[in-house]
């Protein structure tokens, strides 16, 4: 399903700042500006015939076609270089161009991290998540806390931004379903470390608000959960000029009088996925 531990040479990073490194020491080469762009559009969109007057036209705009031509080149050669620098490449294979297109392939050398996240996200929204087993659980955490910001933080072209919406919202969806996972298995530590994790990187997520403040509750930590809440509520109302959700504020009114074993039953219940939760109260 993922990279196995130790089979990858080259480890690619583009959800946050972008780097490449191998067996941890950063390697990512002087691609320049556009090179960089071109690299991730590449790394986004592997095993795809890519035109170049297409390429040329997204990442040198300004150029004219000859000159473009060879910023191309020269860009694609830089990349190529850098790619060579696993023992395991081949030449002729990993970034091939045949005739007028540009081609990057999936190796199993070439761990990249936006793709993990998609394997990871098809894995975890596939199904019901009563099917996420042990070892699949840790292979999928693993992946999550590789998200360390936006795709291609900084950039702003349009592919990069409906892209970088659509990662954020797999990460998000998945890491979702990871934490009531945990939860609901009585892995609170786990659940509540991965919850901040992603409210990091999206601090209004209502309904993981919701499942942080519970999991602190039911570990025990009732006195904290109101604590992040007092300062969570204080955090929208002055960066959004908003109040909690209804359901926000009632998850956090039962936390208040939490004082027995069927209050806190009760409260994990609301962990249950909300198509399951009929199936749950049976």
């Amino acid at each position: 399903m993922f990279a196995q531990e130790g089979a990858a040479v080259l480890t690619v990073s583009l959800l946050g700042a972008s780097r490449v490194t191998r067996s941890n020491e950063q390697i990512w080469s002087d691609l320049g500006q556009a090179g960089r762009r071109l690299a991730g559009f590449l790394f986004t969109f592997p095993d795809r015939p890519h035109r170049r007057e297409r390429l040329i036209d997204l990442f040198w705009p300004e150029l004219d076609i000859e000159r473009g031509r060879r910023a191309m080149n020269c860009a694609v050669w830089r990349l190529r270089k850098l790619l060579a620098s696993a023992p395991e490449y081949k030449e002729g294979h990993s970034l091939r161009t045949v005739g007028p297109e540009t081609i990057l392939e999936r190796t199993p050398w070439l761990d990249v991290d936006t793709w993990a996240l998609l394997e990871a996200a098809q894995t975890t929204l596939s199904g019901p998540e009563e099917h996420l087993a042990p070892s699949g659980i840790k292979e999928i955490l693993t992946v999550l806390y590789r998200y360390e910001g936006p795709f291609l933080d900084g950039e702003d072209a349009e592919w990069i931004l409906e892209e970088r919406e659509r990662l954020h919202s797999l990460f998000v969806q998945s890491a979702m379903i990871v934490v009531r996972h945990l939860g609901l298995c009585a892995h609170y530590h786990d659940a509540i470390l991965l919850a901040r994790h992603v409210l990091r990187f999206d601090p209004y997520r209502e309904e993981l608000v919701r499942h942080l403040l519970t999991l602190l509750a039911l570990d025990e930590r009732r006195i904290d959960a109101i604590r992040y809440y007092d300062h969570w509520i204080g955090m929208i109302r002055k960066e959004l000029g908003i109040s909690p959700l209804p359901a926000t504020r009632a998850i956090i009114a039962e936390i208040r009088d939490l004082h027995n074993a069927e209050n806190a039953q009760h409260l994990r219940a609301q962990l249950v996925n909300r198509h399951e939760r009929q199936r749950f109260a049976v």
